[in-house]
């Protein structure tokens, strides 16, 4: 009884809760097992080794920061993980990708899945991978999402959802991205 009493407590003091002008979150420092969980499926996603340190969770969402200084954005739930908008290197660096039409960009910043209809054009991935989502008219990324079917079925798909939408602009993730004490936090975090 003592015992499972002090590991409650010292979970307890593992965790902050934060309040600002974005949404509430909660600091939590990774144990070994769940930095390995997370290191595993961040891994099998982005391919590369990755070093979870701690996890800023919201509501719906949870930013995990890595020694490595990257910051994911994730739906530990499901074990999905994706690099944010805010790092360009690493959007940059996903090879898949597709652009949509001007009519499916309010949608998709609003957080819907890209639809078949929208994409005007797309690269070769595979179901599972991470996709970045583009506008039309300048290129520049407006989502990062989870390929729901590999990019050879979309000559033959007239509809149908093809990315799951993980983290969009102006999401939660976004605007605590661009929070002065979330930014100090995390680059607290990784020094």
């Amino acid at each position: 009884m003592k015992d499972a009493l002090h590991k409650s407590l010292k979970r307890i003091k593992m965790t902050r809760i934060y309040r600002s002008g974005v949404p509430e979150f909660k600091l939590r420092y990774f144990s070994k097992r769940e930095a390995r969980e997370v290191s595993d499926a961040a891994s099998r996603m982005l391919g590369r080794e990755l070093t979870p340190l701690a996890e800023l969770d919201s509501e719906g969402f949870a930013l995990i920061v890595t020694r490595e200084g990257l910051v994911l954005v994730g739906i530990p739930e499901e074990n999905i993980y994706v690099p944010t908008l805010t790092d360009a290197d690493s959007v940059a660096g996903i090879k898949g990708h597709v652009v949509v039409d001007e009519g499916a960009v309010r949608h998709v910043v609003n957080g819907a899945n890209v639809m078949r209809p929208g994409i005007k054009e797309y690269t070769d991935f595979e179901a599972g991978d991470i996709v970045v989502v583009k506008e039309g008219v300048y290129g520049k990324p407006i989502a990062v999402g989870v390929a729901l079917v590999p990019s050879r079925e979309l000559a033959s798909m007239s509809k149908g959802a093809v990315v799951r939408n993980v983290h969009h602009l102006r999401d939660g993730a976004w605007e605590l991205l661009h929070d002065e004490d979330a930014k100090r936090l995390i680059n607290k975090l990784v020094k």
